[in-house]
């Protein structure tokens, strides 16, 4: 075992000195004790919260240094600054995304008003963590970080940059709805959440899948932590940068996020004054615009670029038509509290303590679901919802020209849509609306403001009707059960597929030859494959090429045509839907138009083709999914990789629980897996809790680390996940602990830099 005493000497040397002359117990509350497990998960034990955040903050910058200052620049809108504009400009968009919205500037004026004194204590020593670790490491601080200081103002500022593209996405929607483009750029993210009763469990309590799907690289990569100090006792994952976790547990309740959510974000359309194009229409006089100017730096550019940003009283300019101004308006704007909601979630006793996390209405527009230790299971729909006057279009631009448009304050949790422990025994969220996130959902369209419900009713997919599915068919879950549900591969309805398949083939096929022969295989192997996009799986393989090659044969129109006639998603609703009076759409006919059969039989036969060629040197018929789809560290310099299963595959028909999105096919034929489970968590609401999780990658991202990419290899190419060892005897007791070291919190001191006291006002 390794065993390592850092204290941190040189770094504020007065205050080390009179260290050694205080009691023992007072440096005891300032030592944290650190295990590592044998991922290199630290496990940090501290008497004080500030001991343990500095810790926190010292263990991110020796594991993730790099990323962790690139989100940072991120918040700043300096990236480009460091690395250059990006491919078609993207660092530069982003840049002025955050220099537009002024998330440093926010950060720093509302610091003190808005956060809570404990918090800003915590933001305080996890920054100092990074800073001294910065300083004791300086070869591995990155020469494009220059001379900037980090300070507390850092992680809050990259805070709104992470959450952001949440509700200036549903600003972007509006505008689309216009004909217009936004002038900022928009991720895209999904995720899973499942709860389950203790009702619907054979150990008697309940149960919860955290699952979101994010990038694996990145500022959306997630960073493992278990960390018990003070009155901290939280695991789960945060977003390098952050001092708190985003996703995960504490000793009563886990909680859960997934992408969907109210409305928080509008466009108002202003008349601009055709004389004078920097004043608009307000309530039959005029208003002026404002206008702030930023000087943009480009890593490889000479000179800055000068760029001005325009403001009405709504929020920036984002768009223009002739005489026309669009304003995105985000009831974000002015607020810095995503970390504050983050802490009472790390306080909360049970669910109601996640309704006051939730109170707070800092969250992005979310699912969010709760399961306690007390045995309950919470939903709501969450995000900072503005109350909006009835008989407007909210999903599109609205008059801006009138007070009568005006929000009228933000929406109180309590009218938001949300639901405790329902019948039923379990609720699930895979981006999917509330009326389907459980057979006989009462969380009905009709009951809500449209901008509450904010989005068309009846919305599902193949994932979460899978999820559905399941948790109909089965009463009662095993702790085993609902481990391997959250890493579920199977292909909901590829039966039917396999049926017309079949049916298609009796129907057009004839020929003969080697190559018929070679058809005849593949149509035997794909019939009699069990719907599993298994690693291993040969007919899962075969199976993704012919249904890749009908998008290629023809078009993806057609196949989204097909999916409309073969599949019903809304199977697992319709019984109990008609019984509680709603009657959901329609279904198509179950099958393929005789007309399109052909399609099916031709893209078979360019499937084989492909096989049998391409990918000869892979098995050609015998290739399996694991030949074809692999994980590995896309970053790295070398090829090393493993076979996985799962995958995001919606035009193919192979979007499972397990989602993975791949990059395009490289040259050796193969896809790598870039993005979709993240942080899988599947936590136990036992006493005490229990929890169990699966990163894609590793812990690490040095490159001569044990921990680069072991997890990859052990844990998600196999598909299995491993315990968190959340409890010290666990850890200790069951011979977990890898390395152990002492991190000694030196005490208070200043961590906002020179940059940060004299940042410049204004912004929206």
């Amino acid at each position: 075992m390794r065993f390592r005493v850092l204290i941190v000497l040189g770094l504020a040397f007065a205050f080390s000195l009179g260290c050694a002359a205080r009691p023992a117990d007072e440096a005891a509350e300032r030592t944290a004790t650190v295990y590592r497990d044998e991922y290199g998960i630290p496990h940090i034990y501290a008497e004080s919260a500030e001991a343990g955040l500095y810790a926190s903050g010292w263990l991110q910058a020796e594991d993730r240094l790099e990323q962790l200052l690139k989100n940072f620049l991120l918040g700043l809108g300096e990236y480009a600054a460091a690395h250059g504009a990006g491919e078609n400009d993207e660092w530069v968009r982003s840049d002025l995304e955050s220099l537009m919205w002024d998330h440093y500037g926010v950060a720093q004026r509302h610091y003190e008003q808005k956060l809570n004194p404990e918090l800003r204590a915590h933001l305080a020593a996890f920054v100092q963590g990074i800073r001294d670790y910065m300083a004791a490491h300086p070869q591995e601080v990155p020469a494009w970080w220059g001379d900037r200081v980090v300070d507390v103002y850092m992680p809050v500022a990259f805070s709104r940059q992470f959450i952001w593209g949440w509700p200036a996405g549903q600003a972007a929607s509006d505008l689309r709805r216009a004909g217009l483009s936004p002038s900022y750029d928009v991720d895209v993210r999904a995720s899973n959440q499942i709860a389950l009763a203790p009702s619907r469990t054979s150990f008697g309590a309940a149960a919860l899948i955290i699952d979101p799907h994010l990038s694996w690289l990145g500022r959306q990569r997630y960073w493992e932590m278990r960390l018990h100090a003070g009155d901290i006792h939280i695991s789960g994952f945060a977003t390098a940068g952050f001092p708190y976790v985003n996703l995960g547990h504490n000793r009563h309740i886990g909680f859960a996020h997934t992408t969907g959510g109210p409305d928080t974000g509008d466009v108002y359309e202003l008349a601009l004054d055709p004389e004078n194009p920097a004043r608009y229409r307000w309530d039959g006089g005029w208003r002026e615009l404002t206008s702030r100017s930023v000087e943009l730096r480009v890593a490889g550019e000479a000179e800055p670029r000068r760029v001005t940003f325009w403001f009405s009283h709504h929020g920036p300019i984002v768009a223009r038509a002739g005489n026309q101004a669009y304003a995105a308006a985000l009831a974000y704007a002015a607020e810095i509290g995503y970390l504050e909601s983050k802490y009472w979630f790390m306080l909360a006793e049970d669910y109601r303590g996640a309704i006051k996390a939730l109170e707070v209405r800092q969250i992005m527009p979310q699912n969010v679901m709760v399961a306690d230790t007390s045995g309950n299971i919470y939903y709501q729909r969450t995000g900072r919802v503005p109350i909006r006057p009835d008989g407007y279009d909210w999903s599109a631009p609205v008059d801006g020209t009138t007070s009568a448009t005006e929000w009228q304050g933000i929406h109180p949790v309590e009218d938001l849509i949300s639901l405790l422990n329902p019948p039923q025994g379990y609720m699930q969220n895979c981006n999917i609306t509330p009326d389907v996130m459980l057979a006989g959902s009462p969380m009905q369209s009709t009951k809500y403001r449209d901008y509450l419900f904010n989005q068309p009713e009846w919305l599902t997919h193949q994932r979460g009707s899978n999820a559905v599915a399941q948790l109909e068919a089965r009463a009662t879950w095993s702790a085993e059960d609902f481990l391997a549900l959250a890493v579920d591969t199977s292909c909901y309805q590829a039966d039917r597929w396999q049926r017309e398949l079949e049916r298609a083939d009796a129907t057009v096929k004839d020929g003969g030859g080697q190559r018929e022969a070679d058809y005849r295989e593949a149509l035997r192997r794909i019939l009699a494959w069990d719907q599993r996009a298994d690693p291993a799986s040969n007919g899962a393989a075969l199976y993704w090429l012919w249904r890749h090659a009908l998008v290629e044969v023809a078009g993806e129109d057609k196949v989204n045509e097909l999916i409309l006639q073969v599949n019903d998603y809304l199977e697992p609703f319709r019984e109990a839907a008609i019984a509680g009076g709603t009657e959901p759409p329609a279904a198509g006919p179950g099958r393929v138009a005789d007309r399109d059969l052909p399609w099916l039989v031709e893209a078979l036969e360019h499937a084989v083709e492909q096989a049998t060629t391409q990918h000869a040197s892979r098995g050609g018929l015998d290739l399996t999914y694991g030949d074809l789809f692999r994980v590995g560290r896309t970053d790295a310099t070398d090829d090393v990789s493993w076979p996985v299963g799962g995958g995001s595959h919606r035009l193919e028909g192979m979007a499972t629980l397990r989602a993975v999105g791949f990059d395009p096919e490289r040259e050796d034929g193969t896809r790598w897996g870039r993005g979709g489970q993240t942080s899988t968590e599947v936590v136990l609401l036992t006493d005490p809790i229990q929890s169990f999780t699966q990163p894609p990658i590793g812990q690490s991202d040095r490159p001569d680390s044990a921990h680069y990419r072991d997890q990859a290899e052990k844990l998600f190419s196999p598909g299995k996940l491993k315990p968190s060892w959340f409890w010290k005897e666990d850890l200790i007791g069951g011979g977990h602990v890898r390395s152990e070291e002492r991190i000694v919190w030196p005490g208070p001191a200043e961590v906002a830099s020179e940059r940060a006291a004299t940042a410049a006002g204004g912004g929206a």
